[in-house]
């Protein structure tokens, strides 16, 4: 016990410690390969529901796919969460920045698509200076009229009915119609008046001498509030004639020269006491009634086609100043140059002998229905708005007034836009045929304000003149040896005509030939049958032809000519022999040196024909038209 009680205790081990292992980094769960984001079906379908964009250009898809494919395929990143805001707020300023980029890009290139873009699209319309587009206002609609039936008061078996009733401030018209009763169609048949009768205003009197004649005394009152026109009957005399459907209708145009504006009333009073009805080729009246016709009604003053502006156009020498537009009346201010007179070309146009050449306009457009429309000249249809007459150096200034007066459109249906069209010649009375060439024309848009030089005439047949050449420049041009076929006493049929006379024509030249002498030989079948001498300037008659000469002189030019009339007579061996044939041509011939100065007077004549006045003819000698409708570009009616 003792001894053990001094043994010794055993030591205390510490434990035994594994060697710690150097601590490994921490791998994380292995990730699939992340795509391309230019390859990415998620941002392509995130960018496309953004902008509104299903189907980007092939221009901006490829530039795009070019950008995108540059970046990096794995962005780089630590464990710092603190940046991942910043990282995330660069990441998208750098798409942004790209995208701004590209998009950037693509408004130059394509503004309507990046301006068509929901959210951005007026950001891009500001940029480019374009205001975002507004809804097209809707056209005021046209006062409606509620048409008035006005019974007779007399003995006349009808009614009159206004149809409708309008005015534009310029021009008061009125469409309307009749319906008469049996007794009216008992008289025509009891006259032997056609199927399609017709009445005209007024009552059959008759003169010292026994003679009908119709006097009118319809009368037309319009009262607008700060005025009235009274309008007797030289102002309207329309007559009313059968349509298609059988009724007898007219329009009455009355012009308006008051201050009338817009949102003004008319009041309008209007008394027809008789109506006639005449034959339909004879003026005489046949027979009248007392239709004792009086009504009042009223209408609005509607403006709000009328355009009145001014511009600087020219078509060479011609000048257009300034367009006064409404739907009945229109009225245009020009400077046209001198170029001569009418005579100079055609000296047998009688009182237009004296008259300037291409001054002579004609307005036309198209109807809602796509034909072309031809304005009527007004009263005033030309006038001078020069202080003083111009000199031959200056420029003349006119004001052209037109009018629908007398059409079966409805003037207020009419299109923009307008061809004016200046011609040489007076237009033909009638139908208003242009003859010659054109002087200038010009297309006027009513809605900008704007016109410019066009060409509508070529598809007419028409060429324009040369406004540097004189009358006296195109006469030598167009001569033979000194010799004219002028458009004058010149025909085709009596060129060859094959009866007795044979042929009639006439020869001009300058005065100063007289004493020529010259000789027509006749061919057929390839010789000469028949010759024929006379000397410009004497009067002979032979047995085989005449020769008649006088003398004129050219208005503008100032030069004297003369003009011989020769007409051979048909010989009466060919006549014996063949009957009254064609010959095949006359050949125009100087007798002493043989010389041949025409070979053909008929090809002469039309060859003449085309260069003093631009146009193929007719067989009657007016100037041929091949073409019976304008081309004029179809836009909405006012």
């Amino acid at each position: 016990m003792a001894e053990m009680k001094h043994a010794k205790k055993p030591e205390r081990r510490a434990p035994e410690r594994r060697p710690r292992e150097p601590k490994r980094p921490r791998q994380s769960a292995p990730r699939e390969p992340r795509p391309a984001i230019g390859r990415s079906r998620v941002f392509k379908a995130a960018l496309a529901r953004e902008y509104g964009v299903t189907q980007l250009p092939e221009s901006l898809k490829l530039r795009t796919e070019k950008t995108l494919s540059t970046l990096p395929d794995v962005m780089p990143s630590k464990p710092r969460p603190i940046l991942r805001l910043f990282r995330g707020m660069a990441t998208a300023a750098a798409a942004l920045a790209v995208t701004s980029v590209i998009l950037l890009g693509l408004n130059s290139t394509n503004p309507q698509l990046t301006e068509s873009m929901p959210g951005l699209g007026p950001m891009f319309a500001a940029m480019n200076e374009r205001p975002t587009p507004q809804p097209t206002a809707v056209p005021t609609p046209q006062p409606e009229f509620n048409p008035v039936t006005v019974l007779s008061k007399g003995d006349f078996d009808g009614v009159l009915i206004i149809d409708d009733a309008w005015s534009d401030g310029k021009s008061l018209l009125l469409d309307m119609s009749i319906s008469p009763g049996d007794s009216f169609y008992n008289v025509c048949d009891k006259f032997g008046l056609d199927a399609s009768p017709s009445l005209s205003l007024g009552t059959m009197l008759q003169n010292e001498y026994g003679e009908n004649y119709r006097e009118n005394n319809a009368s037309l009152l319009v009262d607008y509030g700060g005025g009235y026109i009274e309008l007797g009957p030289d102002a309207f005399a329309p007559v009313f004639k059968t349509d298609s459907s059988g009724r007898l209708t007219a329009r009455w145009q009355a012009e308006l020269d008051g201050d009338i504006e817009a949102g003004d009333e008319l009041t309008v009073t209007l008394s027809v006491p008789d109506l006639t009805t005449i034959a339909e080729f004879d003026s005489f009246p046949i027979y009248s009634w007392a239709s004792n016709f009086e009504t009042t009604f009223t209408l609005p003053v509607s403006t709000n086609k009328n355009r009145v502006f001014s511009l600087q156009a020219s078509d060479g020498p011609v000048r257009l100043h300034s367009v006064d537009y409404s739907p009945s009346k229109v009225t245009l201010d020009v400077s046209l140059p001198y170029l001569g007179m009418v005579g100079d070309l055609i000296p047998d146009r009688g009182e237009s002998s004296g008259c300037p050449l291409g001054f002579y306009a004609q307005l036309s457009c198209t109807t809602s229905g796509g034909e072309k429309f031809i304005y009527s000249p007004s009263a005033d249809y030309m006038s001078s708005r020069n202080s003083s007459d111009p000199g031959l150096s200056e420029l003349s200034e006119m004001s052209y007034t037109f009018t629908t007066i007398g059409e079966a459109a409805d003037p207020r249906e009419l299109r923009s836009p307008l061809v004016l069209t200046f011609y040489e010649f007076p237009l033909e009375p009638g139908d208003g045929q242009p003859l010659g060439r054109v002087t200038a024309e010009f297309t006027i848009d009513l809605y900008t304000g704007m016109a410019y030089p066009s060409e509508n005439y070529l598809e007419n047949g028409f060429e324009k003149g040369d406004a540097s050449k004189t009358t006296v420049d195109r006469l030598e041009e167009a001569s033979y040896n000194g010799l004219l076929l002028m458009p004058m006493g010149n025909w085709p049929e009596a060129i060859n005509s094959g009866y007795d006379p044979f042929a009639a024509f006439t020869l001009s030249a300058p005065a100063e030939a007289s004493g020529r002498e010259l000789a027509v030989q006749c061919y057929f079948n390839g010789a000469v049958v028949h010759s024929f001498i006379f000397v410009l300037g004497e009067n002979n008659e032979w047995e085989d032809g005449t020769v008649y000469t006088n003398y004129f002189t050219l208005p503008g030019a100032g030069l004297e000519y003369l003009q011989a009339n020769v007409n051979i007579f048909y010989p009466d061996e060919l006549a014996n022999t063949y009957g009254y044939v064609l010959f095949d041509r006359l050949e125009l011939i100087d007798p002493f040196s043989g010389e041949v100065i025409i070979p053909d007077l008929k090809a002469a004549w039309e060859d003449i024909y085309i260069k003093l006045l631009g146009a193929k003819p007719y067989s009657s000698g007016i100037a041929a038209n091949d073409s019976e409708n304008d081309a004029i570009s179809s836009s909405p009616p006012l």
